[in-house]
Formats: structure tokens, sequence, C-alpha cells
């Protein structure tokens, strides 16, 4: 009987011994998944996912952390890649990961101040200058005398003017422009001089460039706002940042930081068709959002997007654009478009009527 009551003492210690620390009693039993459906509820995150890319996303603030499936590590504000994630998708699409790792990230999203988040740096491009005076168009003014009509006088003026308004709307950020005079820059000095800008962990920027436009068909009128069409991809990895990475993840972490980038670009292109429709619909025409990988557009390392003001090519429109009102006018559009942008990261207002 004695004999009998050891084994199954020893048989149940077995068993708790197998439940505690697995087969081979090395502590290697399977991790505690946790869903990032209820990681955002818990947290407050707002979890997304590009079913086309694989990419599930949960931002709160300022701060994001992304994953794909199949892969054994997460990135945390495109910038820091953490590789010891454990994960799993379920057949009825759940993503599951580590307890440890769910973890890391709740602490990560606790550290996410409120308002703390933000656009530094507003970086405006008037284009052309100097010896390359752009479009140029004529006009008859109020004599009836034929005028010429400059591209970079005008984009010049106007980003002038949108500094200074935003400048008084924002002591705290700081409004970089590429040239405030009539001077001349290759393009890419233009954008040389926003990516060589040094953002804080909490920063962010936005570029714009100011154009006007030009036409052989001399009814083409209206303003317009293009950005970098989905499918173009910028290189905005520094594989010298991801020495300990390798080389075949780099592409991956590139296709995050640039879907980041197009969304944004996409929703700070229509703000300013927006805003600027509100100031100048009634004068003109809205042309709409382009897709188009301009020069200055595609190397800019950050949201970016390209105005075209009006067609200098069109005699009314020319008018228009020889009118400092109408510049005025113009600037308070862009000067709108942005600070809608930004009130999306800060939730501030600022408008100008």
């Amino acid at each position: 009987m004695k004999r009998l009551s050891l084994i199954l003492v020893l048989i149940m210690f077995l068993l708790i011994s197998s439940a505690l620390f697995g087969e081979d009693g090395d502590e290697s039993s399977p991790p505690v998944l946790v869903d990032i459906s209820e990681l955002a509820g818990e947290t407050g995150a707002v979890l997304r996912f590009d079913y086309w890319k694989g990419i599930y996303e949960l931002r709160k603030g300022s701060r994001s952390v992304r994953f794909t499936a199949g892969t054994s590590w997460y990135l945390l504000n495109y910038t820091e890649l953490r590789p010891e994630l454990v994960s799993e998708l379920t057949k009825d699409g759940h993503f599951l990961i580590d307890y440890e790792t769910a973890a890391v990230i709740k602490e990560f999203f606790v550290k996410a101040s409120p308002g703390s988040y933000g656009i530094k740096y507003i970086v405006l491009d008037p284009g052309h200058g100097g010896k390359d005076p752009g479009a140029i168009g004529y006009y008859l003014d109020d004599n009836n005398e034929k005028k010429a009509l400059n591209e970079k006088d005008v984009v010049l003026e106007t980003a002038m003017e949108t500094a200074a308004l935003l400048e008084a709307r924002y002591p705290d950020k700081e409004v970089i422009l590429t040239r405030s005079d009539d001077r001349y820059l290759k393009l890419e000095e233009r954008t040389g001089i926003a990516n060589s800008v040094e953002l804080a962990e909490n920063e962010s920027m936005i570029f714009v460039s100011i154009h006007a436009n030009a036409s052989f068909n001399s009814k083409a009128r209206g303003f317009e706002v293009w950005y970098l069409p989905p499918e173009y991809r910028r290189d905005l990895i520094d594989p010298e940042s991801f020495k300990d990475i390798d080389s075949d993840v780099l592409p991956i972490l590139n296709t995050m930081l640039e879907e980041e980038y197009t969304i944004e670009s996409v929703i700070l292109g229509e703000k300013l068709l927006v805003s600027l429709d509100g100031q100048v619909g009634n004068l003109t025409e809205n042309r709409g959002p382009k897709e188009e990988s301009w020069f200055v557009v595609r190397n800019a390392k950050m949201p970016s997007v390209l105005i075209e003001l009006g067609f200098v090519t069109n005699n009314d429109e020319a008018v228009l654009l020889a009118s400092h009102a109408y510049l005025k006018k113009l600037s308070k559009g862009i000067y709108n478009g942005v600070v809608d942008f930004i009130n999306d990261y800060e939730h501030t207002r600022g408008y100008i009527k």
C-alpha cells in the first residue's frame, strides 16, 4: 500500500513538473500569447492593418509599433527594431504576440504623453529663382499693356507671406525657407536643406514645394496639389543605422516608413486643396490631387507635397497671380491647410478667415 502511494505521488510530481517546465524540464513551455486587438483596447492605441502589405500597426499619439506576420521582430517609431517577437496569426485573422513583448509595448505607450508629439519644422520651398525664372506668362494689365509674369516671383512672394503667417501662429516651431530671395538653387540643394534637419524622437516635419503652372492650352487654369504615387518607393532607411539587421529585412522596414509618409502626404495634400478652395475657389478652378514623382517630392524624406498655384499662361489667371491681394489669399489657403494638418497631431486651431 505504501509502495502504491509512493508511485502515485511520483506520478503526480512528474505531471506537475511537465506542466511547469515542459517535457524536458527546462522551462521551455510555449509563451502566453496576447491578441493585439485586446492590447489596443488596453492601451488606448488605434489598430490598423494593411491587407496588401501584411502590416499591423498600433498607434497612440506620437508612438507607433508595427508588426508583420511571419517575422520575429517589430518596429518602434519606424526607427528602433526589436528582434524578440514571438507571434502567431490565427486562422480567423487574429494576430497574437508573446506576453513579454505585449508588456514592453504597454510600457512604451504609457510614456506617450498627449500633445507631446508635433510638427517641429515646416519647410517651404519656393521653386526656381535667380537665373531660372520658371514658367513665364504674359497678360494685359488695366491699361491694356502687355506684362511678363515670372513663376519665380509669384512663388517667392507666396512662400514669404505664408512663412510670416506660420511664424506668427507657431513661435515654438521653425519655418524654413529654402530661399528667401531671388537666388538659384539646384533641386538636390532644396531637399538637402530639409533632409539635413535632425529631429528629436517626438518631432516631425513637412515639406511644401510651391510652384506656378504653364500650358500650351491658354484656357488651362486652376490650382492643384501633387504627391508621390503610392507605389513609388524612396530609399528612406539608412543601412548604416541597421548594421546588425539582415539585409533582407531592410526593404520591409523601408516599406513601413514609406507607407506612413505616403499617407501623411495625401492627407496634407487634401487639406491644402480644401483650404485653397475656401480662399480662391470662387475665382479659379480646383483641379484636385495629382500623382507624380517630382524630384523635390521623391527626394524629401518626410511627408511632402508640391502645390501649383495657377497658370501663368492663362491671361485671366496671370492677372490674378500678378496681384498682391490674390497671392495673400493663396498664402492664407496654404497656411490654413498646414494648420489643419498640424491640428491632427496637436489638437489646436488657428485659422485665418
